[in-house]
């Protein structure tokens, strides 16, 4: 790991940190099964998410992700779009929109699943919200912020394939990603484009497995 992967590490500890014991409030929590975060014979989306032409992706078990919208829902008292699956969006739109004269992704996914994209180990971090306003009214987006070495690794492998045949290096940097699973949102999710930072500063409650819940 790398000296800015230790930092970004660092942050994401003393993010966390800071949400968790914010006087005089601590921060509520949110319950997942870690059981249902494991690939199994169960579908891993509810509805079907097609190979994407112009963004890699890691797609997820729904359940636990379905499970923490309802219980969001709940405590929020709002009503929330979502797609009916999970996925953790490692490559954007925009970024391979800066790096597709040099780089095709079918390359990228090639690259990919010969990291094991598929068994990349993730951990659950907290729920976040991002907020802005519109025409006056508040919209939000709210996601799981996930942490993920096996992505990071990726993305740089990504930009090293990239500078090795001309492109350069500033056109796309592997640190700067927030990898998280979008659980729903009150009109249309919010990115980074519209200012809004999905890391473990924005978080609202923590995550806490069911297992450790009950002790």
């Amino acid at each position: 790991m790398n000296m800015m992967r230790t930092f970004h590490g660092f942050i994401i500890s003393l993010s966390l940190t800071a949400c968790a014991s914010s006087s005089p409030y601590k921060l509520s929590s949110l319950h997942y099964n870690e059981s249902d975060l494991k690939v199994s014979s169960r579908s891993i989306a509810s509805v079907e998410h097609k190979s994407p032409s112009n963004y890699l992706s890691l797609d997820l078990p729904y359940t636990a992700f379905e499970k923490l919208r309802v219980d969001l829902e709940k405590s929020q008292h709002v009503s929330l779009q979502h797609r009916g699956e999970a996925h953790i969006t490692v490559i954007t739109p925009p970024e391979y929109k800066k790096i597709q004269k040099k780089v095709s992704m079918k390359e990228i996914q090639a690259l990919a699943d010969k990291m094991d994209l598929k068994k990349a180990p993730y951990k659950l971090l907290c729920v976040g919200q991002g907020s802005l306003e519109d025409r006056g009214h508040k919209e939000s987006t709210y996601y799981v912020v996930v942490e993920s070495d096996r992505l990071f690794q990726i993305r740089k492998a990504v930009q090293m394939l990239y500078t090795s045949k001309g492109g350069k290096a500033q056109d796309f940097n592997p640190e700067a990603f927030h990898p998280h699973v979008t659980l729903g949102f009150t009109k249309r999710d919010l990115h980074l484009e519209d200012g809004i930072t999905k890391d473990a500063s924005s978080c609202i409650y923590s995550l806490r497995p069911e297992e450790t819940a009950k002790n």
